[in-house]
């Protein structure tokens, strides 16, 4: 990092050339570089980061390209928390955070970590703070291993407290007897009097699901060979066919000359957990699934909110107004688990979003109407294109115009059809565009033939009108 710091074009940035630099800034860098442990100021206007080489292993992936960059575009994951530190710091005060939790971005995906903290204001010349002097030093390791070590000690406290523990054995490895209690020998559809006998190990393999059976030998043979603890989640099989989950726990004792003699544990149920972490594994995807498809609206609104506009700011208003109409759309949805949501909360969510309360400009009228998410999210950017166009253009903009919002349900050959009609009235007269724009298209791409559905427009002298009708989909009620 020291070669690294003199050969960084200094002079391109706030702080200006090297051998420019003030003394107090030199002997803060100097402090830094020479120190054993991870360290790194930001110092100047801009809050450049200067850092040594414990610290370089700390940033993982990020580093190099860190040096000289603000501290908050730098870690933007923590840049409210490196704000808060600025502020502190800047202002003359110090922090300390003792196994503080963040979750950083270090090496191109998301970590959890845990920190300990310390950061020093750093002052000019004239005693006037310019910066912070940071020692980060990372505890995750010892932070999970205590949290693991918690996890363990309630885990047997809560088997024993529940009665979660099925049972114990003990295996005399050199006469190759197990013995077990009643509750063991069940679980292994075995006679309680022959367990208590005692039966060869074989037997109990027997019992143990074909395809977890070379785990459980591997940890067995582990234990037996070093002694090392014996852990491993297996099935049983069962007499209905099915099987029952469990963890078994043990180590493996050894006589003065390394022989293995006696090999105890005990098992316990985790059928409730195993079913747990499936549900678990099905909501990630679910999730994972539901992310991937608003990451593709947000692209397509990105893309199209950006191309061709007149400047970057205007571009970014109409972009961050369909990322809150989107969002508003997801807010409905959560409320109902994903489920559905019901058109008539869309409109409304709609007619709030755009400050409009109650039925003040709208009349709003149709049954109870459910919709699958992506119909919901597709109504939703319709409605919202449709608004905002008529702010801009039409019946709700300052000449006090309105809108009528109905919708039906018929049924067909093919199903059920909603139709709805989005009319404006008394508002300046209408003409179609020499081009659409992308809230058409949007509308249109969302809720086309493609889907089976239809999308139409009628400008008219005294507002446009808009008729939307797809099949609609049953989607169970409450």
């Amino acid at each position: 990092m020291p070669a690294r710091v003199r050969g960084y074009d200094w002079a391109a940035t706030a702080l200006g050339p090297l051998e420019q630099w003030p003394q107090a800034l030199r002997t803060a860098v100097d402090i830094v570089l020479s120190s054993q442990l991870p360290m790194v100021m930001a110092w100047g206007p801009d809050a450049q980061l200067i850092y040594n080489d414990a610290y370089a292993g700390f940033a993982g992936g990020r580093h190099p390209s860190l040096l000289g960059l603000n501290v908050l575009a730098a870690w933007p994951e923590v840049a409210d928390f490196n704000q808060h530190v600025l502020d502190v710091t800047l202002a003359g005060g110090s922090l300390s955070f003792k196994d503080q939790p963040l979750v950083l971005f270090r090496n191109g995906h998301a970590e959890d970590v845990w920190l300990d903290l310390d950061y020093t204001p750093l002052r000019d010349g004239e005693g006037v703070p310019r910066g912070f002097l940071a020692i980060v030093v990372e505890t995750t390791t010892r932070v999970l291993a205590e949290r693991g070590y918690q996890r363990a000690r309630e885990q047997v406290e809560l088997a024993l407290d529940a009665g979660a523990v099925i049972g114990t054995w003990l295996w005399d490895v050199q006469n190759d007897r197990v013995t077990a209690d009643s509750r063991f020998a069940r679980s292994f559809s075995l006679d309680p009097a022959e367990a208590a006998a005692g039966l060869p190990v074989s037997v109990f393999l027997q019992r143990i699901h074909p395809k977890d059976l070379p785990e459980v030998e591997e940890r067995v043979r582990e234990s037996l060979n070093t002694g090392a603890p014996y852990r491993c989640q297996y099935r049983i099989l069962q007499p209905d066919e099915g099987y029952l989950w469990v963890e078994a726990s043990g180590r493996c004792e050894h006589d003065a000359d390394h022989r293995p003699t006696c090999f105890a544990g005990l098992i316990v149920d985790v059928g409730e957990r195993k079913l747990a972490e499936q549900q678990q594994r099905t909501m990630i995807n679910e999730l994972n699934h539901r992310v991937k498809n608003t990451l593709a609206i947000v692209q397509s609104l990105a893309a199209q909110s950006f191309s061709g506009a007149t400047s970057v700011e205007s571009a970014a208003e109409v972009f961050n107004a369909r990322l809150i109409s989107l969002s508003h759309a997801h807010d409905v949805l959560t409320r109902e688990h994903w489920q559905s949501a019901l058109l008539s909360e869309l409109v409304r969510q709609m007619a709030r979003s755009h400050n409009f309360r109650g039925s003040e400009r709208f009349e709003i009228d149709g049954p109870r109407v459910r919709l699958p998410p992506q119909h919901a999210l597709a109504f939703a950017m319709a409605l919202h294109e449709l608004a905002t166009n008529a702010i801009k253009y039409g019946a709700l903009g300052d000449r006090g115009g309105g809108v009528r919002i109905h919708w039906r349900v018929t049924d067909g050959a093919d199903g059920r059809v909603l139709h709805l009609d989005w009319v404006e009235h008394g508002g300046p007269p209408v003409s179609p565009p020499a081009r659409k724009g992308f809230g058409t298209r949007l509308i249109e791409r969302s809720l086309d033939p493609a889907r089976n559905g239809a999308v139409s427009f009628d400008y008219r002298e005294d507002g446009l009108a808009c008729h939307i009708a797809i099949p609609l989909p049953a989607v169970p009620e409450d």
